[in-house]
């Protein structure tokens, strides 16, 4: 075989692997913008043939891999084409709005979504659920000439994106006929991307590709041109599968690089041996991280590929391996926050750089280990300054450095460790999220190191995941080029069917089986890959995505033509008991959703008999002993300034074995071997880290003193990633779409008096109110109500009137013991349950007079007692109730899937106050709160003295009197005047007015505080008992918690003057029948601010909901979407305008019982300073006829088949006049 490259074409770098026909390896890195004519990994190639004995041309090479940025880059900077959208009559704004969710909880002025469609044309035409015609297409006269006119414009490049077509393509396909017949050049349909059913990711990704694919396919028609027809050219896709340039689909490569070093990392612990045991990888660069993690090294790992991403604020459908981002690289910027020190998530870049580059950049992670000698300045090439010929600036680093650690009261080596620390923590969380979410246990794992920083922090990342193996291959400052060589060309076919499981189905699918080999292995010959009969015969893998039911996620099973019903049922309960800790008995058959075949060519080059040009050192005798080494200073946390041995990789022997501390420094990078561990160098050149005795934890911070910023951080970072931690074991474990798919659920950690320290929150209304709950507890222990509590222990409240906000919002708290009789800390997790019983089901009704209309009522219930669930207890206390919740197995299930959130922060607290000590842990979280009560203290001195109120839809009234203490730093919201509680169910128990207030403060604030008790602690609250804001026992109040809530907010950002009102509704509509339930809230205008206007379409203040695809929702439930989109002009005016509330229309094929709640149909939002008021919204009942009728803001009503509601939700306020 002849020359072979390997090529990782990333933002400000180019690594290049050159394979030669020996099969040694030779290294490029190079700048990836360079002046000159010509593509820099072109050059790099020449260069390294030219220097070649004999030398080699380029068009001689056998074969050229590449992974690229290209695509990514043109989406990220906005460089894509210009596109044409085409879609449904009334779904014009649908990948617009996409599932309404807001990225930034407390963001007042909230960014505008990214749109690619430049215009977009609507069609008439509609497809069913079951990809059946329901309304012909029409592509008229007046239809052709606008496409013409567009042409002519200038717009070449279409997207068609219509309902159902991934079921039916015939329409997608009659309109990509007739804009190729016109002349537009790049046309792609949504079909064509994805065979998944869900619109609005399937949409976008269309997009996507429309905008990013004539960017990408112009850069590979160079590269090739510059190889040479005759050269083959494989492109890496995010699976970490090949392609060839002409079947490439641009949305495959958006993260083909971190793909690649998975590739890599894993046939790198295959080759150290490691292929029975878990393997994180950990890929630190200069902007961001990847982790990913499996349970071995071996084929299986490569093919459990996710289908969905998120980049740029865009859903797309593009399988890429498991692999998670996160912001803290060495580029991570460390600034002062307040007393606070940050790291990341904004980083330094490649312009400026870091500090010590010379270009005037901010301190980074980069410089904290230039400070500390982790890194030595005499390794660093002599790049930089205004001639690119100087060494890194190291007294720019210590004068700034000094200048930090003075504003901290703390030493410049302390602050550039305690920022490491940080680094390495919230790597740490992502890598536990990662394994939590795959279900993988990640104990006697091996850690693979790579990237440029990798190795500056694998042992210290090691310590904090608790393993003791850490491995960095000779290629680990490139390892994305080397896993190209590693990657295999594959073809993969998919064909949806979303069909119930049977022995009907299973004995049709090998006949599509055979088909699908056929196509993929077609095209695997007429790409030139696998045709190589001395390589082997390509590898088959079929597989099937199954789902529950009622369920939105899938699980790939593989599948062999023998599996009957029963052992796929088997297989597939087994594997969601492992991933997801539960499993269902279910009565309905599991739906097929998926049939996947990959036919995979045979490996072209094995990692396991390859000869880096790295591993020459291994022909040399086995020596053991540590030839000596120059010695350089480092700083240790234990010790101080020490100096320790630094050695050369490349000058290491087999088996070698190394003690640290000490330096080890190569080509790409410098790994740190820290004190506790070893070093010894491995067949071809691998370098393992072994702890060689236990960790002795971190003295430095440990004796940290009373007020050290430094450690109130990591402390503040540690029981958010505990209440994150828990929130995805939530979410994993839950069954109900409610809690799995809308997140509408928190999770919180506690002191032992029940105050906030804590909280992960998903949706706002739950911010402060759960610490009265806990706090209700601990009073009926006290006072005998309840007996005390014990380790294991679970109860179980959504009392109104003691801590809830309505009754689906069930909390399940959890004390933590520690050292003694008492419980030291507390746990809880809120999840808002689909039926709890009472008259509606939703238990949402329109109409409930009292709290018994509404549910299941529970107080303190125990659920869990020494581990076993009292299920038979519940049951009993709802055994009784007129109308018992709907759906007990699911209840049930979702409370054991709380049950499982809380145990992982209990076991997460005990493992951290056995790490630091349960006073030390105490103190901080006292710390913490007094952190954030300072915070608010300094928001107080912008805010003035206001009087405010209200007007709701049913003639109430909100008042607020805001009076500032500013000797006493005290604020004072007096509520009195607020109009009593109504007999309908428009009250909001104090804990929702609680947390619509934490809400509103926590907005206002400049900085990102830690959400805790102390933000109410320069608060005092004057609510009278009995008004519509504290409503007394037995009150009904599932609209105040989601109607009043939001009204209440306007009313104290309007107090406040600095926000108009939003639209003060969340739009609940639910229906049902006796075979399905439903529930969604929809999103509106939001107000507008001075200095910005209202969001569109975005929700807003106590919720941040999702909403169903309308693909799922057609496919689930008997309904038809016939429109959603943007209510133009329904914001208010203003120097800053106020946001369009949106449209939906929903039509029932079925007889449904429908319930509205919505607020803002008679007093509309209101302006501020002179901006007006956004419009009132409106609900409509649509008849079989097509007339209109006005409905009010509550209702429930039945309707026929044939019958539709349309909402139209208000505008915001709009600011200034």
């Amino acid at each position: 075989m002849g020359w072979c490259f390997w090529i990782d074409r990333g933002g400000t770098f180019t690594d290049l692997i050159g394979r030669d026909p020996e099969g040694q390896l030779h290294v490029r890195k190079v700048l990836s913008e360079q002046a000159g004519a010509g593509d820099p990994a072109v050059s790099a190639m020449e260069a390294m043939l030219a220097s070649a004995s004999p030398p080699v041309d380029l068009g001689d090479v056998d074969d050229v891999r590449l992974g690229t940025t290209v695509a990514t880059n043109a989406l990220l900077e906005g460089a894509g084409a210009p596109l044409l959208l085409l879609t449904n009559a009334g779904l014009r704004d649908q990948l617009w709005i996409g599932d309404q969710h807001r990225d930034d909880l407390f963001a007042l002025e909230q960014p505008q979504r990214p749109f690619l469609a430049q215009t977009v044309l609507e069609l008439t035409g509609r497809l069913d659920a079951r990809g059946e015609e329901v309304e012909p297409l029409v592509l008229d006269q007046p239809l052709r000439r606008r496409l013409e006119e567009l042409r002519r414009s200038g717009l070449d490049v279409a997207v068609v994106a219509l309902l159902h077509a991934q079921r039916n393509p015939a329409h997608e396909q009659r309109c990509a006929a007739l804009l190729r017949e016109l002349g537009f050049r790049t046309v792609v349909c949504s079909h064509q991307v994805s065979v998944m059913p869900r619109l609005v990711p399937r949409g976008q990704t269309a997009l996507v590709e429309g905008a990013v694919h004539p960017v990408l396919d112009g850069y590979l028609q160079q590269v090739q041109g510059a190889l040479g027809a005759a050269t083959p050219l494989r492109v890496m896709t995010s699976s970490g599968a090949l392609q060839a340039p002409d079947r490439l689909q641009a949305k495959d490569t958006i993260l083909s690089g971190p793909a690649a070093g998975m590739v890599g990392a894993i046939a790198a612990a295959r080759m150290a041996g490691f292929d029975g045991v878990p393997v994180l990888g950990f890929d630190m660069g200069g902007t961001s991280t990847d982790v990913f993690c499996v349970a071995c090294a071996d084929a299986q790992a490569l093919r459990q590929v996710k289908e969905q991403t998120e980049i740029a604020g865009l859903q797309l459908l593009a399988p890429r391996l498991p692999i998670e981002t996160v912001a803290a690289g060495g580029g991570s910027v460390l600034e002062l926050q307040g007393e606070r020190l940050r790291v990341g998530p904004r980083s330094a870049g490649a312009q400026p750089g870091p500090a010590c580059y010379r270009a005037g950049g901010p301190l980074t992670i980069t410089d904290a280990n230039l400070l500390l000698g982790r890194l030595q300045v005499d390794r660093f090439p002599a790049v930089f300054g205004p001639s690119g010929d100087l060494p890194p600036d190291v007294e720019v680093v210590r004068h700034r450095f000094a200048e930090l650690a003075a504003a901290l009261g703390q030493t410049p080596e302390r602050v550039a460790s305690g920022a490491l620390q940080l680094a390495v923590e919230t790597m740490a969380a992502a890598i536990r999220r990662v394994s939590l979410h795959r279900g993988e246990d990640i104990r006697g794992g091996v850690l693979v190191a790579y990237g440029g920083a990798g190795g500056q922090h694998a042992c210290r990342l090691a310590d904090e995941l608790g393993l003791n193996t850490v491995l960095l291959h000779p290629m680990a400052g490139v390892l994305s080029a080397f896993g190209m060589g590693q990657a295999r060309q594959r073809c993969r076919r998919q064909v949806h069917l979303g069909t119930a499981l049977s022995p009907e189905l299973l004995a049709a699918l090998p006949d599509q089986v055979e088909r699908l080999m056929a196509e993929a292995g077609e095209m695997l010959h007429r790409q030139g890959d696998g045709a190589d009969a001395e390589a082997g015969e390509p590898e088959v893998w079929v597989s099937l995505a199954l789902r529950y039911p009622s369920a939105e996620q899938t699980l790939v099973l593989p599948w062999v033509a023998e599996q009957g019903v029963d052992a796929v049922i088997s297989a597939f309960q087994s594997s969601h008991q492992q991933r997801y800790g539960y499993c269902i008995d279910a009565d309905q058959a599991l739906i097929v959703e998926q049939l996947n075949v990959e036919v995979t060519a045979p490996q072209q080059f094995d990692a396991t008999t390859a000869a880096p040009a790295t591993a020459a050192a291994e022909k040399a005798e086995p020596t053991p002993e540590v030839q000596p080494s120059p010695q350089v200073s480092m700083h240790l946390e234990a010790s101080g300034w020490t100096q320790v041995p630094l050695l050369n990789r490349a000058a290491l022997r087999l088996n070698q074995r190394l003690a640290g501390p000490a330096l080890i420094a190569e080509a790409t990078g410098c790994t740190v071997l820290e004190p506790g561990w070893q070093a010894r160098v491995a067949e071809g050149g691998t370098l393992l880290l072994e702890r060689s005795h236990p960790a002795d934890g971190s003295p430095d911070l440990a004796q940290a003193g009373a007020h050290d910023p430094l450690q109130a951080e990591l402390f503040r970072h540690r029981f958010m990633a505990i209440a994150e931690q828990m929130g995805e074991q939530l979410r994993q474990s839950s069954r109900s779409v409610n809690i799995r798919e809308r997140l509408d659920f928190s999770c919180a950690l506690f002191d032992a008096t029940g105050a906030l320290v804590a909280n992960a929150p998903h949706i706002p209304v739950h911010l402060g109110s759960m610490g009265d709950s806990v706090r209700d507890l601990l009073a009926q222990v006290a006072n005998g109500d309840v007996a005390p509590l014990q380790p294991g222990d679970t109860l179980l409240s959504n009392d109104p009137f003691h801590g809830g906000t309505h009754l689906p919002d069930i909390t399940a708290i959890s004390p933590v013991f520690c050292n003694g009789d008492q419980p030291s800390f507390f746990v809880a997790s809120r999840g808002h349950h689909a039926d709890v019983g009472g008259i509606a089901p939703g238990s949402m009704p329109s109409f409930s007079r009292t709290i018994a209309d509404e549910g299941l009522l529970l107080r303190n219930q125990l659920f869990v007692r020494q581990g076993r669930v009292l299920a038979a207890d519940l049951k009993a206390v709802w055994g009784g109730m007129a109308t018992p919740p709907r759906n007990p197995p699911e209840l049930l299930a979702d409370l054991q899937a709380q049950v499982a959130a809380n145990q992982a922060g209990i076991v997460a607290l005990q493992s951290l106050v056995e790490r630091e000590g349960q006073t030390l842990v105490q103190r901080q979280m006292t710390l913490l709160q007094q952190d954030a009560a300072r915070s608010v203290q300094r928001l107080l001195l912008r805010l003035t003295d206001a009087r405010h109120q209200l007007a709701l839809d049913d003639g109430s009234c909100l008042v607020v009197q805001v009076s500032l203490d500013p000797k006493r730093q005290r604020l004072r919201l007096d509520f009195s005047g607020t109009s009593p509680q109504r007999p309908g169910n428009f009250n909001a128990p104090l804990a929702v007015t609680r947390a619509a207030v934490l809400y509103v403060i926590r907005c206002l604030l400049d900085n990102d505080i830690p959400l805790n008790e102390g933000c109410f602690a320069p608060l005092d609250l004057v609510v009278p008992p009995g008004c519509l804001l504290n409503p007394r026992y037995p009150a009904a109040v599932v609209a105040g918690n989601v109607e009043v809530s939001q009204a209440l907010c306007n009313l104290l950002f309007g107090a406040f003057g600095v926000q108009a009102a939003g639209q003060g509704t969340m739009n609940n509509f639910s229906f049902g029948n006796g075979r399905c339930q439903y529930y969604e809230t929809v999103a509106g205008g939001g107000g507008a601010g001075d200095g910005f206007a209202g969001s569109v379409g975005l929700q807003s203040h106590m919720t941040n909901s999702r909403l169903t695809d309308p693909e799922v929702l057609e496919s689930r439930y008997p309904v038809r979407l016939e429109s959603f989109a943007v209510r133009c002009g329904s914001g208010g005016n203003g120097r800053w305008p106020g946001g369009d509330g949106l449209e939906r229309t929903i039509r029932f094929l079925e007889p449904m019982c429908v319930s509205l709640i919505s607020g803002s149909r008679q007093v509309p939002p209101f302006g501020l300073n002179g901006g007006s008021s956004g419009a009132c919204g409106v609900n409509l009942r649509l008849d079989c006829h097509g007339a209109e009728h006005p409905l009010p803001g509550s209702v429930q009503l039945e309707l026929e088949a044939g019958e539709a509601i349309r909402m139209l939700t208000p505008g915001g306020g709009g600011m200034g006049g």
